[in-house]
């Protein structure tokens, strides 16, 4: 995607760029609105919560879209209202999620109590909504050579005993990202993924916040997000986990040549 050029001041110009953002309501979401629309980018800001949505676009001059990322005719439909719109589309963050764990029961309690009643809401959010909106995207983003980054998580490259199913939706999003990058980006498409660890945003349990760990800002993740979605990688699994850190593209091991060398010995 076309970063647009830099304005007088030094400040990214988006002008003319139309990007979607899912999950746009409140926490990365809507400080990703706020970033790209003070680039002065078209944003179209799409969640379910009509409420904070509305006030998002009220600040930012974002158009508010009620979307239901779970519906594959609500994703088509709309994308093609924004390209009749607007002229085109350029960028999508997929950045709606949800986590497992039922509201008001302890990080620490046994998860298998209460994972069959949340499992299929979590996989419609988490793994659909990231399908059928790529999928809902594409057609729409190859006339421009445009890109999608896919807001995945560290619980997405390791263990969380705490939401198992959480872990499991991440997991699948960047095989989904990794394996889809050589194949758009014959299309001219993009498609990375931004994992971020513990974010200060609506999302987090309230015990969670009471252990002893750093929390990053949304603004710090959302800034991610935006150098990815301008950057030529594709199919990269991107590390946001602390504003002290750099953000960084996790490598993974090889599997296919067998074990290291210090396990045959």
């Amino acid at each position: 995607m076309s970063d647009g050029g830099r304005s007088k001041d030094g400040t990214l110009d988006r002008t003319g760029q139309v990007v979607v953002v899912t999950g746009a309501a409140s926490g990365v979401g809507a400080a990703l609105v706020r970033r790209l629309a003070g680039e002065e980018a078209t944003v179209v800001a799409a969640d379910v919560d009509q409420g904070l949505l509305s006030a998002v676009a009220s600040e930012t001059g974002a158009d508010a879209v009620m979307l239901d990322v779970t519906d594959p005719d609500q994703w088509e439909a709309i994308l093609a209202e924004v390209v009749e719109r607007h002229g085109g589309l350029d960028g999508v963050c997929l950045n709606a999620g949800v986590m497992t764990r039922p509201k008001g029961v302890r990080m620490d309690d046994d998860p298998i109590s209460w994972m069959r009643d949340q499992y299929r809401k979590l996989m419609s959010v988490n793994v659909d909504g990231v399908v059928f909106g790529i999928l809902a995207a594409l057609p729409h983003l190859e006339p421009r050579d445009g890109s999608i980054v896919v807001t995945a998580s560290v619980a997405g490259l390791m263990a969380q005993p705490p939401d198992p199913t959480y872990s499991m939706s991440k997991h699948a999003v960047i095989g989904l990202v990794r394996s889809l990058g050589p194949v758009l980006s014959d299309r001219g498409v993009t498609i990375n993924a931004v994992c971020p660890g513990g974010v200060d945003t609506p999302l987090v349990p309230p015990d969670y916040r009471e252990m002893a760990r750093d929390f990053a800002p949304p603004e710090f993740i959302a800034d991610a997000i935006v150098d990815v979605l301008d950057s030529d990688d594709n199919g990269g699994i991107w590390i946001a986990y602390r504003p002290d850190q750099p953000v960084w593209r996790y490598e993974f091991a090889p599997c296919a040549e067998g074990p290291p060398a210090a396990l045959s010995d």
